[in-house]
């Protein structure tokens, strides 16, 4: 089978340095599906062409890993992903993100090759909220438009957002969910001694839906029960510098590290392992990926209790969930897991337990099953 996946950012390398979910999910898959089919990525980044793992990865147009990439930025990329995926003999075209599912679907439809869509999340009625007006009613559009075409099948990967795209019109007999995965054995390998100071591992985006204010409001309320917490927040975002004067302003800026963008994936995972806990106060997810990737790590977490979290975590397995939007709650629930050693020894086991149905090697072969149908 040929496979063509569009995405807007991949790894430079087999080493599979990720910069998210999406990239993370792209870079497995990709990787997992090449060891018996041909496929091919077409992503941004440098604009070279490269090939590792099996993947022939093509880089038509230069566009850097950003959050705050421009619009023009991302056109730019859409069009040359387009008018790359249109040369190419193709079975299979899945697009990966916002970005990606216009020149996906009309590469598709211009080569004869099966259109899908692999859904995160979906932003209807919430664009403006998360990005602004001009950003969003332009990704409000643009968004719509990419529900209103005749996939042949849309990858969610949550039962969350198969409902959400089932409540905009989508058919749910197109959508398949095949959840995103760890590499457990990449986390099996690193070994670590715990940090020596209770310490709290916080890994996000710095922006508002994040809540990692929430996080910050309750390290006074922690330290009442446990005065030498520490909180270690890994990220970027337009949020760092008012999250920043927040801890100031409470006093507490020994004991939160900012420790901004972490290039190296392992390096990611030492922090995480040597830590005691994940704490995930977003309320804006449509899977929630870094909660699974504390279980891959043995590190119990405190997430809110939205509904993708709630799902993925199997109500709570592996952790704990508190009552979004409460800081209070949040330090009652780390409070806990810190001082009740069964509970936490516990949870620890748990985790362990259920992370494995979110091997990459489980997620790829569901995924595969997805594209095989196309043959039938």
């Amino acid at each position: 089978m040929k496979i063509v996946i569009i995405t807007e950012y991949f790894p430079e390398s087999e080493k599979g340095e990720a910069s998210g979910g999406v990239e993370s999910r792209a870079f497995y898959i990709a990787k997992g599906l090449a060891k018996k089919h041909e496929v091919t990525v077409i992503a941004g980044n440098t604009g070279k062409v490269s090939k590792f793992a099996n993947i022939t990865v093509l880089r038509p147009a230069k566009h850097k890993y950003s959050h705050a990439a421009s619009i023009f930025s991302r056109l730019r990329f859409a069009i040359s992903a387009y008018e790359t995926a249109k040369k190419i003999d193709a079975d299979v075209i899945d697009g990966y993100n916002f970005i990606s599912y216009l020149p996906a679907y009309f590469a598709g439809k211009k080569t004869g090759a099966k259109k899908v869509a692999t859904y995160h999340e979906t932003w209807i009625g919430e664009w403006v909220k998360n990005k602004g007006l001009f950003t969003g009613i332009l990704g409000s559009l643009w968004e719509q438009f990419v529900l209103s075409l005749k996939w042949d099948k849309i990858i969610s990967v949550s039962e969350f957002t198969k409902k959400r795209l089932v409540e905009r019109g989508v058919s749910k007999e197109k959508i398949f969910v095949v959840p995103n995965g760890v590499n457990l054995p990449e986390y099996a390998k690193i070994k670590v001694k715990k940090y020596p100071a209770p310490t709290i591992c916080c890994i996000s985006r710095l922006v508002k839906t994040k809540r990692v204010d929430d996080l910050i409001n309750a390290i006074p309320l922690i330290m009442k029960s446990i005065p030498k917490i520490k909180c270690k927040i890994i990220g970027v975002g337009d949020e760092l510098k008012n999250l920043r004067k927040l801890a100031m302003e409470l006093g507490i800026e020994k004991n939160v590290e900012f420790l901004g963008r972490v290039d190296s994936n392992e390096d990611v995972i030492r922090i995480l392992k040597s830590s005691h806990i994940l704490c995930h106060p977003s309320i804006l997810e449509g899977f929630g990926m870094v909660v699974i990737e504390a279980m891959a790590c043995g590190v119990p977490y405190v997430c809110s209790d939205i509904e993708p979290l709630v799902e993925v975590t199997g109500n709570g397995k592996g952790g704990l969930l508190f009552k979004q939007k409460d800081c209070g709650d949040l330090a009652r629930k780390v409070i806990t897991l810190l001082e009740d050693k069964k509970l936490y020894h516990s949870k620890f086991a748990e985790a362990i337990k259920f992370v494995r149905r979110y091997d990459w090697k489980i997620v790829t072969s569901k995924t595969e099953k997805v594209y095989l149908q196309f043959l039938k």
